[in-house]
This record gives C-alpha cells, structure tokens and sequence, in this order.
C-alpha cells in the first residue's frame, strides 16, 4: 500500500510539473497558427491601410499569417471591447490610435472595459500628420477664410468624419473652441466613407490624415486648407500649420499603436515587438511609409503606453471642457 501511495504521489507530482510547464511551452511555441489585427475603423481609412502593412511585414518574422479585422463602429470601442476580452494569448491584437485609446474613452459613457488597464502595449508603430480639407465649392483657400466665413454663417456648414470619438472629430471641436465658430458634426461609418462624402460635395469640410487626403488634394478634388502638425509637410509646403495661422497651442498627430489584452505573456508580448521592430527594419516598409509621409517608429510598448497616457489625459481635459458627449 504504501509502495502504490508512493508511486501515486510521484506521478502527481509529474503530472503538476507537465501542467506548470505548459503555458511556457505554450509561450515558447508562439504563435502556432494566425494572428489577428483587430481594427475599429472600416477598410480603406488610415489605420485601416497601417494595420495591414504592418500585418504583411511582420508575418515573416512571426512565421505566421497575420489577419486585418475590420470591426467598425462607435469611434474604435466596439473593436476595443472586442480585443479586451479576448483571451491573453497573443493571437487577438488591436490597431490602436489616439482616437480609440485617447478620446473615445473620455468621451462614451459607461464602456465596457477600462481602457488604460484592459490592454498591454505592444508597440508604437507610426506618427502621421492630419489635415484639414475643405471641397472647391466652399471657395476657401485657408483658416482664416474658413473662420470668416463660418463666422458670417454660424451653424450653416458641415465637418465630416469617420465617427463620433475619431481623432477627426476632436481636432475639429478643438478648432471650432478656439476659432469662436459653429460647425455641424455629420459622422460617417469610417474615414474612408466621410472622405469620399467630402470629395462628391456632400459635406464640405474635413480633418483626414495626409496620407489617405493626399492624392485628393494633388488631383484637385479638395483642398487643403491646413496640416495640423508642428511643423509644415514636405508634402504640402505651401499650406499653413494651424500655428501660422495663429494657433499656437494647436498642434496633433495621428499615431498607430499596436496592443494586446492586459496579461498576455511577457515572452509573447517580446516575440511581437521584435517583429515590428523587424518590420520597420525593411527597407520597403520604410519607402512605403515615407511615400505616405508617415513616419515610422517602431517603439517598444513602454513608448506607446507613455503616449497613450499622454493623449488620454489631453483630450480628456478638453472633452470636459467643452461638455463634449457622444451622441
């Protein structure tokens, strides 16, 4: 009996050493099939076109298939509280921006995740400017021809953006606060869709990012009243910043981070960082990136959460400021 009570005891304790062994070889093994990049904007917009060219140049390193998600609505959240309750493992990964980790969380009420303690920071990938746009037909060239006007029609002309939360949104209510004037919000499902919106005349006013305006801008289709950044784009050296149009403090970039759920492994959160660093690394990401004159970082998820933070807590105090709510 007590020869069976041993042999017993030492095949629980294998047995104990098999199962605590398992989540590292587990982590050891990652990834073992694809991995998802969950996006909260529809195809075509900027984050959308970011998330899959990282998700081409880091599925070498990975040495898996790495899949776009496309989960719209609700400025990012519904995508947010997606990836937040997935499980920790890697595998389900989020696409993250100023506006889903910096604005939508100050602005929707009662959301299902706490967005500064549901995800771990994985890394910043890109920095991009964003512009203001305005059709041909509002007969404006800069501001402070679109303040006059606005001015002398207050609640007469439309913005456009991908949704109540975006950065889009924000950056306008910010101009709006510091230029006295009234525009209207119209929300659109997606960057992509309010940009067209703007292009066939539907709405005459935009703030997109440079990358996906530009070609409009270049063909004539709308045009670019002011890049948002510090300093001016290599890429429309004659538009104004809106600090030479006599904003001083008025300056915002976009930005793409990638995140994972709070709690995936420190080895899994390593194996992704160092294949975006991979990533950056290649010399066609970099042409490709510099083509959109967006700018690649490829920081560790320390970075990103020091920017995350950051942004949080800006548009936060601004939301509160200006009553802002989602509506």
């Amino acid at each position: 009996m007590r020869r069976v009570r041993s042999l017993t005891m030492a095949g629980l304790a294998v047995l104990t050493g098999a199962i605590a062994c398992a989540p590292a070889m587990a982590q050891d093994s990652y990834p073992g099939k694809p991995v998802t990049i969950v996006v909260g904007f529809p195809p075509g917009g900027a984050t959308d076109v970011m998330a899959r060219l990282f998700a081409d140049r880091m599925a070498e390193p990975l040495g898996q298939r790495v899949i776009v998600e496309n989960r719209g609505g609700a400025g990012g959240t519904i995508a947010a509280a997606y990836v937040a309750k997935a499980p920790a493992d890697g595998y389900t990964l989020m696409a993250g921006t100023v506006s889903t980790h910096g604005i939508a969380p100050n602005l929707y009420q009662n959301l299902p995740y706490d967005s500064l303690k549901a995800f771990q920071p994985v890394a910043l990938m890109t920095i991009a400017p964003i512009v203001l746009v305005a059709h041909p037909s509002l007969g404006v060239s800069n501001v402070p021809d679109l303040v006059k006007l606005a001015k002398a029609n207050p609640g007469k002309y439309n913005y456009a953006t991908g949704g109540n939360g975006t950065h889009a949104h924000l950056a306008t209510e910010m101009l709006k606060a510091q230029a006295g004037i009234d525009l209207v919000h119209v929300p659109y499902k997606g960057g992509g869709p309010a940009l067209q919106g703007v292009i066939a005349g539907e709405v005459p006013l935009i703030v997109d990012n440079l990358q996906t305006a530009l070609p409009h801008i270049q063909a004539g289709k709308v045009k670019a009243l002011a890049v948002m950044s510090a300093k001016r784009s290599a890429a429309l050296p004659d538009t104004q910043t809106m600090v030479d149009a006599g904003y001083k403090d008025f300056v915002t970039d976009s930005w793409t981070g990638i995140y994972a759920p709070v709690g995936t492994p420190a080895p899994v959160i390593a194996k992704l960082q160092q294949a975006a660093q991979i990533a950056m690394k290649d010399p066609a990401m970099s042409k490709r990136l510099a083509d959109m004159f967006a700018e690649g970082i490829g920081a560790p998820g320390a970075e990103l959460d020091k920017t995350t933070r950051m942004e949080f807590d800006r548009w936060g105090k601004m939301i509160r400021q200006l009553g802002l709510k989602a509506e």
